[in-house]
């Protein structure tokens, strides 16, 4: 069954998301916040996490959202 082109986009954008997720905390990037401060108490390197955790989430939630169609069957 050929995929409809809003599925296509639906895709692509999703790999985006999934290919930022892992630039995100890939260790090139992930040591640079690896440092013996804390942000409001808390280690950067957990803040850091903490927050490109819920950047993704909600990028997911924004990308996977119906969309204006129903999710009902």
């Amino acid at each position: 069954m050929a995929e409809s082109r809003e599925d296509e986009q639906l895709n692509g954008r999703l790999v985006a998301v999934a290919v930022l997720g892992f630039v995100l905390i890939v260790p090139p990037l992930l040591p640079q916040f690896d440092r013996m401060g804390q942000v409001l108490g808390v280690p950067v390197l957990a803040a850091y996490l903490f927050l490109a955790w819920a950047v993704l989430v909600v990028l997911v939630a924004l990308v996977a959202g119906t969309g204006g169609r129903s999710s009902r069957r």
